[in-house]
């Protein structure tokens, strides 16, 4: 418990900000993943802003606080730095992936801003689009083949 401590206390004052900022907002997103509905969700994590962090900050901050935040998802990380890249006024991309490997289903989200993954870029090509969240229009429909999406075709 100590030692988080101590690495917090060594940032400086504005990464300390950004990192409990980072803390809050995945709290919140976990949170908001089990009560409220997708449109919700997505209004909340497309929210503008006028902030001035840049995106990598954002990610590392996200990074840096996901592996201390028990219960922490690829979907909760992802969805928290949406919010935090839109409340600085990045645009960006949730991409939500599902795979069947060996009889095993799964499911993997990340995040894209501008063309390349910011978060939960491991092992995506192993994954079919199934959804993409952008903060600069509706829900698309697996259309793309860019960097970090794949087009859906037949079964997983």
């Amino acid at each position: 418990m100590l030692k988080p401590l101590k690495t917090l206390v060594r940032f400086t004052r504005q990464d300390r900000n950004l990192v409990l900022r980072a803390a809050t907002t995945l709290v919140v997103s976990w949170v908001r993943l089990r009560v409220q509905g997708i449109e919700e969700l997505r209004a909340w994590a497309a929210r503008p802003g006028n902030g001035t962090v840049a995106a990598k900050r954002l990610a590392w901050a996200v990074m840096k606080v996901s592996r201390r935040v028990p219960g922490t998802t690829c979907l909760s990380e992802a969805l928290a730095l949406q919010h935090l890249l839109s409340e600085s006024g990045h645009r960006s991309e949730l991409i939500i992936g599902v795979n069947i490997s060996h009889g095993r289903f799964s499911a993997h989200a990340w995040l894209l801003f501008d063309g390349e993954i910011l978060i939960g870029g491991d092992s995506v090509e192993n994954y079919k689009l199934l959804a993409a969240w952008s903060t600069y229009g509706a829900c698309r429909a697996p259309d793309s083949n860019k960097r970090g999406r794949r087009e859906l075709s037949g079964s997983v």
